[in-house]
């Protein structure tokens, strides 16, 4: 088991703690166990958050594990997020993980509210990115059942 320690400062603007880092380390980890503390250095508060972990079995596993379709899916929605990071000029894993769009593609994300199950997918992201993965998900699945009365003519 592994081991690692957070520092989270307090931030004035949000009036709050960001654990967005902390969330996002722990998505493809299983936690056994996590202790916060609270601390003043130089009059300024932060968390100390200590997280007992394993990191899960890869992402590319799991794509393995999509089917034929799914795979389709999975392959456009990473094209669309590298062309998306280099037009906005950030890295690829800041749109969206290898394994969100994994969660998209099983979950057939076709609302804003669906992202909701999607850990990790923040309000942020659903705000920048929402529609148009919407848009991808749903022609997706209607170009498919567009494909298939042509294979049931066929047979």
């Amino acid at each position: 088991m592994d081991f690692r320690i957070f520092t989270l400062p307090f931030d004035p603007i949000s009036e709050g703690f960001s654990d967005e880092i902390v969330t996002q380390f722990c998505l493809n980890k299983k936690v056994y166990s996590v202790q916060s503390q609270f601390f003043v250095h130089e009059g300024r508060p932060f968390w100390s958050v200590a997280v007992q972990y394993e990191t899960l079995v890869k992402g590319e596993e799991k794509v393995r594990d999509l089917d034929d379709a799914q795979q389709l899916l999975y392959n456009r929605l990473r094209e669309w997020r590298k062309k998306q990071g280099e037009k906005e000029g950030m890295p690829v894993f800041i749109i969206a993980t290898n394994q969100h769009l994994v969660s998209m593609v099983r979950l057939k994300v076709q609302s804003l509210e669906g992202f909701k199950q999607i850990k990790g997918f923040g309000q942020k992201r659903v705000q920048n990115y929402g529609k148009a993965i919407i848009g991808m998900v749903k022609a997706f699945y209607e170009e498919q059942v567009e494909k298939k009365p042509d294979r049931l003519e066929a047979s």
